[in-house]
């Protein structure tokens, strides 16, 4: 038997069951509810720190893997919420698990997956797994809140321009925020460039050209300025900025503590995603005043706001142009994106590179070309291909490092010399060879393990030979009906269909290179 062992040190706790003790009391069980059979154990252990509500990690990747591969007869954990904490995803997860009749077995809990008993069981547990975490999560977002409202600092990454100290307040310390006179002046100077005008781009253009970066010395880039101009930790605390974000929705204190001398703290602001920080709309920030000066007047910090919605309405006009919108990328390696404006009442369309547009020719000699040009060009390679698939170039994975027929021979030679080293062990159990024969058992026996190895990863390169071709007929059934229906189709159907099609799609100057 085939056994996937699967560990995972908790993210929250120092003194949960370290990794290594986990893996041990899992083989001990496993040979307990296995008794009898041979055990090949395979260890899924790289998963040290993520959350148990993360399921994008790498060994587990590895092992649902594994298991559609059919490559394991059981998987075994010391605990249920090792492997998951949601009740959905552990439903889908040992779904899987059941198509491909594979074991569950978890050493804690020890339970029978063979049973209905057994895993109505498991369900429960999961579900109590999931309640556990989200009850955690819950109390610490609590407490987090409470410290906000009252105009502490709750932690996380400095706004720009501010510092914090730890200061006693009612016989208890806690950290707030204050102004850093040495980093302030930059923070005030972005104000300054948006209020006279410009837009993010030409700011972070600005910027670059005259040597400003950020605290970490790297340049800024539009998203970081964003960021500064748009957090309510620089605006003034007066009666003006109660007002405006009252009316957007944010909770707010009491109006009486308005007064104009402080700067304010929004709470809220973001949320953890899966991958990143997800900005959340304002009807869930929480506005607290915070004991630092304001940096900007309200009545500034409000008109740079709208002065961010005017350009944000100017350069986000929506078109149906450009099929390639969201897949182009120059030969520099930056997306190009799409600028289209009006001349005498006709419209112009070009496909332009942004790093290009931000730090100029400098970083990257292309040029805007336009929409239909290299739309043309697209099209018109898609019907060469139809008269010729063979052109269609997928991605192609590295080549294969394994050979089959050699592993096979390799590993049933390994064999044969185990077996025969076996039968004179049984010969020379008292003579001084024995000790020698065993040693060489035991590297033959780690040779037979890298070659079952070798042996698995040829079986999937060939799996995956034989999807590529499947792929190639899947593309060109693709653009068949992309070239048929061209008219009928709508402009996000267009989008959609070139996107799940193209792997890769280069402009080098008016040159294309696509790639599937």
């Amino acid at each position: 038997m085939v056994i996937g062992i699967y560990p995972r040190k908790s993210v929250y706790r120092d003194n949960s069951d370290s990794v290594q003790v986990q893996v041990q009391l899992c083989k001990d069980y496993a040979s307990i509810v296995f008794k009898g059979q041979n055990l090949d154990f395979r260890i899924y252990d790289r998963d040290e720190g993520f959350s148990g509500k993360n399921m994008n990690r790498p060994s587990f990747r590895e092992l649902m893997a594994d298991v559609k591969a059919g490559e394991l007869d059981a998987v075994v954990v010391y605990k249920l919420d090792r492997i998951s904490r949601n009740v959905r995803e552990f439903s889908s997860m040992y779904e899987i698990f059941q198509q491909h009749n594979v074991s569950f077995v978890s050493v804690k809990e020890s339970f029978d997956t063979s049973t209905p008993m057994g895993r109505t069981v498991m369900y429960i547990l999961a579900a109590f797994a999931q309640l556990e975490r989200e009850n955690t999560s819950e109390r610490v977002a609590d407490s987090m809140l409470s410290l906000g409202i009252s105009g502490k600092w709750t932690g996380g990454k400095l706004p720009s321009g501010m510092t914090s100290i730890r200061k006693q307040i009612g016989g208890k310390e806690h950290s707030y925020l204050v102004v850093d006179p040495e980093t302030i002046p930059r923070v005030k100077m972005l104000y300054s460039l948006i209020l006279q005008g410009n837009t993010i781009t030409k700011v972070e253009r600005y910027c670059r050209d005259h040597g400003i970066r950020s605290q970490t010395g790297k340049f800024l880039n539009t998203s970081q300025i964003h960021n500064i101009i748009t957090n309510p930790v620089y605006c003034q605390n007066s009666r003006e900025a109660y007002d405006y974000f009252l009316s957007l929705g944010c909770r707010m204190p009491d109006p009486s503590l308005f007064d104009g001398e402080h700067g304010l703290i929004a709470y809220g602001r973001t949320q953890t995603a899966t991958s990143a920080q997800k900005v959340q709309e304002k009807s869930n920030w929480t506005i607290s005043i915070g004991i630092h000066e304001p940096v900007m007047s309200s009545a500034d910090w409000i008109a740079a706001q709208k002065r961010l919605g005017v350009n944000k309405m100017y350069h986000s006009a929506k078109h149906d142009i450009g099929i390639l919108k969201g897949v182009l990328r120059c030969s520099c390696g930056s997306r190009m994106d799409i600028r289209t404006y009006q001349k005498n009442g006709i419209m112009f369309s070009y496909y332009y590179c942004r790093t290009m547009a931000r730090q100029g020719r400098k970083s990257c000699d292309s040029d805007y070309v336009r929409v239909d040009k290299v739309d043309s060009a697209f099209l018109d390679h898609l019907r060469s291909l139809r008269l010729n698939p063979s052109g269609i170039r997928l991605q192609k994975a590295a080549p294969s490092t394994f050979d089959a027929d050699t592993i096979r021979a390799e590993l049933k030679e390994t064999e044969r010399s185990i077996s025969n080293l076996t039968d004179a062990l049984t010969q020379a159990l008292d003579t001084p060879a024995a000790a020698y024969i065993i040693s060489r058992i035991s590297e033959l026996d780690k040779q037979k393990h890298a070659l079952e190895s070798d042996l698995r990863q040829a079986a999937k390169q060939l799996q995956e030979s034989l999807s590529e071709q499947e792929s190639e007929k899947s593309i060109y059934e693709s653009i068949c009906h992309l070239l048929d229906h061209f008219d009928q189709i709508d402009y996000p159907g267009k989008l959609e269909i070139i996107r799940n099609t193209i792997k890769d799609c280069v402009l080098d100057h008016e040159t294309l290179r696509i790639t599937f």
